[in-house]
């Protein structure tokens, strides 16, 4: 079993994995924690010394060394599915589920929360809401691809186990 959380950043994929990983009994795992673990420094350190190409590079090799394993529930980087032929790739491993969010809820949740969003840092709320609405916009065609769609604000993790098991 191969399950694939994605959307946008603050849509809940770390949390929703772990979570669904427990009830599914297999394990939980974060692209992006495994790209660092793999690269042997940060996400932001990559994209400095590597450009966003070099960082996409890692990351699909990554997707690609857990594609050929089982019995996870992945959450995907928010830029993952947009590039190379990778939400072809997650679709045809496993189960594929779109956390979807609205701009307002995203900017709502970065507000709110400890992590930094580099790419937001600094701009007030409406300059973020642009940003994460023209993102979320050019992303949708890749997210739309997914199986499943749920709303990722109230998210339901026995909606989200009543879906994995529906596709086995």
């Amino acid at each position: 079993m191969k399950v694939f959380l994605i959307g946008y950043m603050a849509s809940g994929k770390s949390t929703a994995a772990k979570k669904l990983a427990k009830k599914l009994e297999v394990d939980a795992v974060d692209l992006d924690a495994e790209i660092v673990k793999s690269a042997g420094m940060s996400i932001p350190e990559i994209f400095k010394l590597k450009g966003e190409k070099g960082f996409r590079k890692l990351e699909r090799a990554e997707l690609r060394k857990w594609i050929g394993k089982d019995n996870f529930v992945m959450a995907c980087g928010g830029g993952t599915p947009c590039f190379f032929e990778s939400m072809d790739e997650m679709n045809g491993a496993g189960v594929t589920i779109y956390l979807q969010m609205s701009p307002k809820s995203v900017v709502d949740r970065v507000q709110t929360t400890k992590t930094e969003r580099p790419i937001l840092k600094g701009l007030t709320e409406e300059k973020m809401l642009g940003k994460v609405a023209f993102q979320i916009e050019k992303r949708e065609p890749f997210y739309s691809r997914a199986q499943w769609t749920v709303n990722g604000v109230n998210l339901d993790i026995e909606e989200l186990v009543g879906m994995v098991n529906h596709s086995k």
